[in-house]
């Protein structure tokens, strides 16, 4: 019998499905990661400094104080009320304290837009939406604040895909270090190399185009995956070189065949 050798290396395919996969976790990974150490924190900011504003707004229609006494007021007081808590500046909502970014300016002073008494009065909205657009800030608060718990989440959520991530990238390199090779009575797949006279069944139920691609050597009691949709393909313009593969096997091996009958 003449000797044949095919070698299925990694299809494209293969790659662009794993790189798709892998963007995703790790932008996923990366998105939970910025909400931990700055987007909840951002989004805090401005739940409370809204809060605050519509406080001094009503504070101006119930009271009625004076234009001097207000702007003289408000200029010696921040807008957010904060504490440093463990090293973190947090404001406090009832019992329960949220973290704001450690630079946090409406923690130290208040806004221009609040200490102007006459534009205040006339609509805190109006001056809500001139701070948010110098500030850049989002002008629709978040519906609530994050707690230090919510903030932890993300940062947990961030590391899992992180570690799918790291998996993901393991798989590919392995997958890229392997082929599915015939070389004369030699098989190698999945990472393994033995003789065709070695193995004892062959599974051909999800094998070819119709089906998954997959293939089972029993070789010495343990079932050896051959993946032909990850090496070589099935791709006419590219001489299918699985299914060569396959055709190949199949010529010299001897053995049992399990496989759906086709009507």
């Amino acid at each position: 019998m003449t000797e044949t050798t095919i070698i299925c290396k990694p299809t494209l395919d293969t790659f662009v499905r794993f790189s798709i996969v892998l963007a995703a976790f790790l932008g996923f990974g990366l998105y939970f990661f910025y909400d931990a150490s700055v987007g909840y924190r951002k989004a805090n900011e401005v739940y409370f400094s809204y809060q605050a504003f519509a406080q001094l707004g009503d504070d101006i229609t119930t009271n009625h104080p004076t234009p001097s006494a207000w702007e003289a007021k408000r200029s010696n007081s921040p807008l957010i009320n904060a504490r440093t808590e463990n090293g973190e500046l947090v404001a406090q909502e009832g019992e329960h304290t949220y973290p704001l970014p450690t630079d946090c300016e409406a923690t130290r002073t208040c806004p221009p837009e609040v200490c102007n008494f006459n534009a205040m009065n006339k609509s805190w909205n109006d001056c809500w939406l001139a701070y948010t657009a110098r500030m850049r800030f989002p002008s629709q608060p978040v519906d609530h604040a994050y707690d230090a718990a919510a903030i932890r989440e993300q940062w947990y959520a961030g590391g899992v895909c992180m570690f799918i991530s790291a998996l993901l990238l393991a798989l590919m390199i392995r997958t890229a270090r392997r082929v599915m090779a015939l070389r004369g009575d030699t098989v190698t797949a999945a990472g393994q190399t033995f003789l065709i006279s070695d193995i004892s069944r062959l599974d051909l139920r999800q094998w070819g185009k119709g089906y998954k691609g997959i293939a089972y050597a029993t070789v010495k009691g343990k079932k050896i995956r051959m993946d032909g949709m990850t090496y070589g393909g099935f791709n006419p313009e590219k001489g299918e070189p699985a299914e060569a593969f396959m055709k190949a096997l199949q010529a010299r091996y001897q053995g049992e065949i399990l496989e759906y009958e086709e009507t």
